[in-house]
């Protein structure tokens, strides 16, 4: 739990998109840990907890996901009914 509390700290702290070019420098680059962290201005622990909550997707992630998944099948549903009314 305390995890999860840390890692919504921390997305409300930095931008997603800020998050996902720190993990893809550590995971897909093979930059140390500690060199992007200094790169960016952000603490090694900080870096440390956004790779390892990549590497382990949780049930929190799955639900977040279920959520978007449904909202989205939501606007797809009213864009379409928006689209048939132009027709």
């Amino acid at each position: 739990m305390h995890n999860t509390m840390t890692r919504n700290h921390i997305s409300h702290k930095y931008s997603p998109d800020l998050i996902c070019e720190v993990v893809n420098q550590v995971k897909n680059h093979n930059q140390l840990l500690s060199e992007v962290a200094k790169n960016y201005g952000i603490s090694s622990r900080t870096v440390y907890q956004w790779v390892k909550s990549a590497a382990e997707p949780t049930e929190l992630k799955k639900s977040e996901i279920t959520n978007q998944i449904a909202s989205l099948q939501l606007q797809i549903k009213s864009l379409n009914n928006l689209l048939q009314m132009m027709a």
